[in-house]
């Protein structure tokens, strides 16, 4: 499927669940249309500097390690590397997906690239550490953490097919 045959596809989809969310309860759907707005004042502007970051990033990854640790042809210890990056890797997504860009130009596989944004989304020891422990506790965390542990294995593996 094409870039452009998927873009209509899910804007379909996206238009008419907004177009039935908004029959359903306009005022509903009026006050999430504000929020989305808010969300995106406050993303846009650091979306150019997040960009400008992951060329540069890119251009200074050595593409031979790169490409030799998560690349095509690294298999699943390429999707296990990138898995253990991205439980690893802290911050939010104006550092993740511009990481996840400056890997990819520099050589890294798709399945790897899966595997580091699922395991970045689901994982995130960062966030574990400073919210989820204090907040849920340590057992609730660490049964969530090892019901998670394969997830990304298994996304960038299906990704390589």
């Amino acid at each position: 499927m094409t870039f452009i045959a998927a873009f209509v596809v899910v804007a379909s989809v996206v238009g008419g669940l907004a177009v039935f969310a908004s029959a359903r309860r306009p005022e509903a759907h009026r006050e999430a249309r504000g929020a989305a707005l808010g969300y995106l004042k406050s993303i846009a502007p650091r979306l150019p500097f997040a960009l400008v970051a992951a060329e540069c990033l890119g251009r200074l990854l050595p593409a031979d390690i790169v490409s030799g640790w998560i690349g095509t042809g690294s298999g699943m210890a390429g999707v296990l590397i990138a898995s253990v990056v991205g439980a690893g890797l802290p911050g939010g997504p104006m550092l993740a997906f511009p990481m996840a860009i400056a890997l990819q130009r520099a050589g890294a596989g798709p399945e790897a690239l899966v595997a580091l944004i699922t395991a970045w989304s689901l994982i995130a020891v960062h966030r574990s550490m400073m919210f989820e422990i204090p907040l849920l506790g340590g057992r609730f965390t660490a049964w969530r953490i090892a019901l998670c542990v394969p997830l990304p294995l298994i996304a960038g593996g299906l990704a390589g097919l």
